[in-house]
This record gives structure tokens, C-alpha cells and sequence, in this order.
């Protein structure tokens, strides 16, 4: 195999220390709801349309109708609070004019993250050398330094997002504990690869038949990405197979000074795909408006060498805006369609997988 053009610790640098961003959404199909009038009220979704969902930012207004001139305040959610919402409806906003129904009120889609109702998960007791991708399905696991609760506590791994865990701890209490790796690292910044312990139950194990590819003999294969529009089209020729709303890069105040982390634009391809990325601002924007530090970024599909990906959001669902630092932030499944759908194959057992080689074919993507 020929050498990559790129040294491996030096893109994994660029790529976590420059680039994540702040969005989640949907496919644009899905925002296609019938409006409802104010004057008429939405008929209420069965309950079992209603399914649990977390709160991405600390104050969240839940209201009593869509209609602005006439709504009231019924209560508030603090981050991370969960509640249960259904449907899709069309009102107040911006760009973004999708609200969620509540059991008594109406909620913004733009800082709700919707989740799939929670199981108990099948539980591992052994891995291979390589180890295994987990999936966190419940709001949040506690991630620590060591296989108990009563070590330090690193993050909150959130749902959706992706890890690889490389060994299984069963304890004395029988609470079994997976060790995931986190690979982000800095030299400026005095910061190695390390491990957290998360409980198992909290996540699953993705099986090897989901990395899977999508449509692998589909011809003329390329991705074409408006910033105008924040939007994302999959083409298979000039069939479109999928297309998302987006979030692109922005413009952020660093200390009174204005920075433009907006998207490149060009012709590209995919250079490197992970199913996992820790992606963490450099330690000199802590404190400003372009502060990030966000283990697990799921499903990423990188295409420049300064670190821009096309990647899944577990922080915001407020697509159609730039706001990322670089990246093109899209819904998580619509980045897990990207990275099993682009070129080059990923396989199961890889941390990542370059398409930058003279012998492996790599997807086009166009940023316009």
C-alpha cells in the first residue's frame, strides 16, 4: 500500500483541534408537514407517537400555542432534562419553523434532541484485540476515570454518540464497565490519548453488519454541499438519494476579534472516515464564543486536510444556519447514511480509513 500523504498523529491534531461544530436536524423530506392554521388547533398525535427527548441548552420554553401574538409561557427545561414529544408542526421562526407537540404545549426543535425509547441493551463480557464500536441509547452515560462511580467523573457521553471500546471490566457488584478509548491529542496544549470507563448498560454494541455499505456499486457517486442553501445532496449520476439541511461554518468573536471558520469552498473528496471523534477547541479559546469540547462526534467524513468533516450533532437540532466551527454539521443519521454510503469501504475493525491513497477510490464532494 502506498504511504499516505499525511502523517496520522498530525491529521488527528488538525482534525480535533480545529473543527466541530454546533447542529442535528433531519432529512429535508421530513420537514415537509402540513401548516396549521393558529386559529385551529393540531390534532394531539397518539400516545405512542410520543417518544423521549433531551434538552440541549439551559432554558428551554414550552408554550401553550404556536401562535406568537397569543402564546404563554406554561414552563421551562434546564439542559439535559427529558421530555416527550411527537409530530412535527410548522410556527414561529426563522429559518427553522419546527416545533414539537408536548404533552401540554408546543416545544422549538431547534434545542431538542429526539431519542429512540430506551431498552436494556445486550451486555458484552469480552473483546478481541480490536475491541468494539459502542453507541450510547440512554440521554447521557457518566464516562470516569476509573470502572466505578466513585472516581473522577471526565464527561456525560451523550446519545448518539460513537466509541470504540477496547477492554471489559465485570465488577465486583456484577456492573460490567466498558473502557473507550479517546484518541484526541495536543502537543501545544500538553494533552496525551487517555480512556474513560462508561457502565455498559447505558450503550450498545454496534454489530458489524450496520458498517455495511450502502449502494457500493452505484456509479458516479458525489455530494454536493450549497452553503446558501445549508444544504446537502447525496447523487448517485443525477439521482439525488438523499438530502439534508445543514450547518455550516461561522464567524466567531475570539477576545473582541472576529475569526471565519466559514466551510471551504471547492472541489474535494473523502480523505479520512471515523466512526468516532473526539473534537476539542485549543485550550486558548476556552472561555469565548468558539469554546468546544465534544467527545464522540459520530460518524465522520472528512474531506480537507485542515480537519473539515461532513459529521452527526448531539448538541443542537437548529439546522439551516451557520454555526459550526468549519464542519458540515448534519443529523446524526443522516451522517451515519454519508459514512456508509461514500468511498472509500470502511471496514468494522479500523479506528479510521484514508482516501487519499494513489489504490483506493474516494467520493467527490463539492462545496459551493
Amino acid at each position: 500500500m502506498s504511504q499516505s500523504n499525511f502523517d496520522r498523529r498530525t491529521f488527528l491534531k488538525l482534525a480535533g483541534a480545529t473543527l466541530a461544530g454546533t447542529a442535528l436536524g433531519r432529512p429535508l423530506s421530513a420537514w415537509a408537514k402540513p401548516y396549521n392554521p393558529f386559529d385551529e388547533v393540531p390534532p394531539k398525535p397518539p400516545f405512542i407517537d410520543f417518544k423521549p427527548a433531551r434538552a440541549l441548552t439551559y432554558s428551554i420554553a414550552i408554550y401553550d400555542s404556536l401562535d406568537p401574538k397569543h402564546r404563554q409561557v406554561l414552563r421551562s427545561l434546564r439542559r439535559d432534562n427529558i421530555v416527550s414529544v411527537a409530530g412535527e408542526f410548522e410556527g414561529p421562526g426563522s429559518y427553522n419553523k419546527i416545533w414539537y407537540q408536548t404533552r401540554d404545549g408546543f416545544v422549538h426543535s431547534g434545542w431538542i434532541q429526539r431519542m429512540e425509547p430506551y431498552h436494556t441493551p445486550r451486555l458484552f463480557t469480552e473483546v478481541d484485540d480490536f475491541g468494539m464500536w459502542i453507541e450510547v441509547i440512554a440521554p447521557y452515560a457518566p464516562a470516569y476515570a476509573a470502572p466505578t462511580d466513585q472516581s473522577a467523573l471526565k464527561y456525560l457521553y451523550y446519545y448518539g454518540t460513537t466509541y470504540r471500546v477496547t477492554e471489559i471490566h465485570i465488577a465486583e457488584d456484577g456492573r460490567i464497565w466498558y473502557k473507550t478509548f479517546d484518541e484526541y491529542e495536543s502537543q501545544e496544549d500538553g494533552i496525551s490519548t487517555t480512556n474513560h470507563w462508561v457502565p455498559a448498560i447505558f450503550t450498545r454494541r454496534i454489530d458489524e453488519t450496520e458498517f455495511m455499505p450502502i449502494n457500493p456499486d452505484a456509479p458516479d457517486k458525489h455530494i454536493l454541499i450549497e452553503i446558501g442553501k445549508q444544504q446537502l445532496t447525496c447523487y448517485e449520476g443525477d439521482t439525488p438519494v438523499l438530502t439534508s439541511r445543514i450547518a455550516s461554518g461561522a464567524v466567531f468573536n475570539l477576545g473582541g476579534e472576529q475569526v471565519d471558520y466559514s466551510t471551504p469552498l471547492g472541489k474535494f473528496n473523502a480523505l479520512l472516515k471515523m466512526p468516532s471523534r473526539h473534537m476539542r477547541a485549543p485550550e486558548n479559546e476556552r472561555g469565548t464564543s468558539a469554546w468546544f469540547d465534544l467527545p464522540g462526534v459520530p460518524w465522520n467524513t472528512f474531506f480537507t486536510y485542515e480537519g473539515v468533516a461532513i459529521h452527526g450533532t448531539y448538541w443542537h437540532n437548529d439546522f439551516g444556519s451557520r454555526r459550526s466551527h468549519g464542519c458540515v454539521n448534519v443529523p446524526i443519521e443522516v451522517a451515519k447514511f454519508v459514512y456508509l454510503w461514500t468511498e472509500p469501504v470502511t471496514p468494522y475493525a479500523a479506528e479510521y480509513t484514508q482516501g487519499d491513497l494513489p489504490d483506493v477510490k474516494s467520493t467527490q464532494i463539492t462545496v459551493i
